[in-house]
């Protein structure tokens, strides 16, 4: 699910951030183009993950909280000069409020400008007339603003233009801004404020996910042409350097070279991936995966996951004694594959969990071996040791179950890589990306028994799943960037052939155009783009795309190197919201991060 980085760092922040969510930034993003491809179900989504948004929340509480002051000085100043005695003083309190209005005429302009791309173009000129912020503030400043009515015709509005399942929030809205302007409570008014801006970034998502669903073919089938000239123009602006890809593809030739091999360059790029993603300790992605990072990463966590529960049932193996059946040994293995999967769940870090895994393998060995003892130390220490050693990177057990499974995989990959790489991007995901079936409706019989279809029985390669995604994504990385980085043919928009020189690439010329992408709507249908046009323009002008982000490294594993083997028992087979410094400007409610522009990381998450 996107993320749009549309996290209110500040009010003033509201606008820019929510204006990701038009549908001009969306089709020109190219973070969201390419991710389109690999979700089916990509949506924007408030995202309030992490320290960061923990801190933008506190900022959020922090900004409110001196709104809420402001509103309370407004109210004193008032009943000062409702006092007679105070009649002297009028400039003084005039001057105690014109410097008091630094958060609420940004607040009311921040919800005229939403509120404003949220309706109709015939809506809009109302919206404009009773928004009219000088007025308001006017208003408010000689104490004869009725909150109370601008709450009520908010809530008609509203109610007029979002989805019915809003109205509970916009009935809860209207009756907060409705007791703290009856009750003079500036606590009441600022809950009705944000629930409001709540309000208004909700029907923002909604008009972006509509967006979203309706252009995703559109998107897809159109991200050849976009990403090759977009990132065309990236090199010829010296954004991506592209030798250092090329440089790294020479090194794994070498390598291949080396043990008698001779590839074609996608064979290479193939290898090439494949073979950092399983060896190296702190995974640094080539630059022309930037837009991939996090998807490199769930695939390299999920090979490296397969190597540690082969480590884990060597260990379990290696502690058994030797008296044990090998169906008994085998049934170990397997229960023990289920609960170190369980002990470890989504996240994958087994070092993290390292003391539990070798109480369950110490569990199974005792049960194993009969012993009626519950506990072991000594025998549960040794698997601690052996575990914490084998798990390394370097280590020889994970070596050689690395190159195992990098042997099994590449020539399985490269042949699905061949066989997909000329397929348009629509084609690349009906062929490779598992649609979300329906739910079959169940057939209720008598006394609530469910008659359900049985579940599949056929066996399949464990490392299919693994050989889809990644053909998914080298077809289409190779699509893209072939003929900009890897070979020696100028940029051209047809499709790039497997076959390829080997040849160094010489610096890119600088593209002469861009690709800028319009919603085309029809008519009277605000909300409902009907294509996508795409349309060429001279590079000259244009913003500078920002620059690739440098290769991340992942965090180091608690020890970088292994301990010293320890001596073994058996013989082992080595097998929010607001502004994070100063208040001064609102954020939306704590609960949306700032995001899709180039460069920036979006998040996903299925649809409901």
């Amino acid at each position: 699910m996107h993320d749009p980085s549309f996290l209110i760092e500040e009010f003033m922040g509201v606008e820019d951030s929510l204006a990701e969510l038009d549908m001009p930034r969306i089709i020109n993003n190219p973070k969201l183009r390419n991710d389109c491809n690999f979700d089916r179900e990509l949506h924007f989504r408030p995202n309030l993950d992490g320290p960061k948004g923990k801190q933008k929340m506190k900022s959020a509480e922090d900004y409110w909280k001196a709104l809420e002051a402001e509103l309370f000085i407004y109210g004193m100043v008032h009943r000062q000069r409702r006092d007679p005695s105070q009649a002297a003083n009028e400039a003084y309190w005039r001057g105690v409020l014109a410097s008091s209005s630094k958060r609420l005429p940004q607040v009311f302009h921040t919800i005229r400008d939403i509120l404003k791309s949220l309706v109709p173009d015939c809506d809009q000129k109302a919206i404009l007339e009773r928004l009219d912020v000088d007025l308001i503030m006017q208003e408010i400043m000689n104490g004869v603003c009725d909150l109370i009515d601008l709450g009520s015709w908010l809530a008609k509005v509203l109610k007029n233009h979002c989805a019915p399942m809003r109205d509970g929030m916009v009935d809860a809205m209207e009756k907060e801004i409705k007791r703290g302007a009856s009750e003079e409570k500036p606590g009441k008014l600022v809950n009705g404020i944000r629930q409001l801006l709540n309000i208004l970034e909700a029907m923002k998502l909604d008009v972006a996910n509509h967006q979203i669903r309706h252009m995703r073919p559109l998107l897809v089938e159109d991200t050849f042409n976009f990403l090759r000239k977009y990132n065309a123009h990236r090199i010829s602006l010296g954004k991506i350097d592209a030798k250092k890809p090329k440089d790294w593809l020479e090194e794994e030739r070498q390598v291949i070279a080396s043990d008698g091999g001779d590839s074609s360059t996608l064979d290479v790029l193939v290898s090439a991936l494949l073979r950092r993603l399983i060896f190296s300790e702190q995974f640094v992605h080539p630059q022309t995966f930037y837009l991939d990072v996090e998807r490199l990463r769930g695939m390299r966590q999920d090979l490296h996951t397969s190597i540690y529960h082969l480590i884990c049932r060597d260990v379990l193996i290696a502690m058994a004694g030797p008296n044990i059946l090998t169906n008994e040994l085998l049934q170990a293995a397997n229960a023990l594959h289920i609960t170190v999967s369980a002990i470890v769940g989504v996240s994958g870090r087994f070092r993290d969990r390292l003391n539990n895994i070798a109480a369950e393998i110490m569990r199974i060995v005792l049960l194993l071996e009969g012993r009626s003892l519950p506990f072991d130390a000594t025998l549960l220490d040794f698997i601690e040791q052996q575990l914490d050693f084998d798990l390394a990177i370097s280590s020889p057990a994970f070596q050689k179950h690395g190159q195992d499974l990098f042997d099994r995989l590449v020539p399985s990959l490269q042949r699905s890589v061949q066989q997909n790489v000329r397929l348009s991007a629509l084609q690349l995901q009906d062929t490779l990306l598992p649609s979300v079936a329906p739910t079959a409706p169940t057939q209720l019989l008598g006394f609530g028994a469910v008659l359900a279809p049985a579940p599949g029985t056929q066996l399949c390669d464990p490392n299919d799943d693994s050989i889809r995604r990644f053909t998914h994504l080298l077809a289409l990385h190779w699509q893209i960037w072939a003929d900009l980085v890897y070979t020696d043919r100028p940029a051209c928009n047809g499709s790039p052939s497997p076959d390829n020189d080997d040849a160094s690439v010489s610096s890119l010329p600088a593209s002469s155009t861009v690709p800028i992408a319009h919603a085309v709507y029809a008519p009277g249908r605000k909300w409902l783009p009907t294509a996508v046009a795409v349309v060429e323009v001279p590079t000259t002008g244009l913003p500078t795309p920002a620059s690739s982000p440098a290769p991340e490294e992942e965090e180091p594993s608690p020890t970088t190197s292994p301990r010293p083997r320890p001596k073994a028992r058996n013989s082992i087979s080595a097998p929010v919201s607001t502004p994070a410094a100063q208040p001064s400007s609102p954020n939306q409610q704590a609960g949306h991060e700032r995001k899709p522009s180039k460069d920036t990381k979006i998040k996903r998450q299925p649809a409901s």
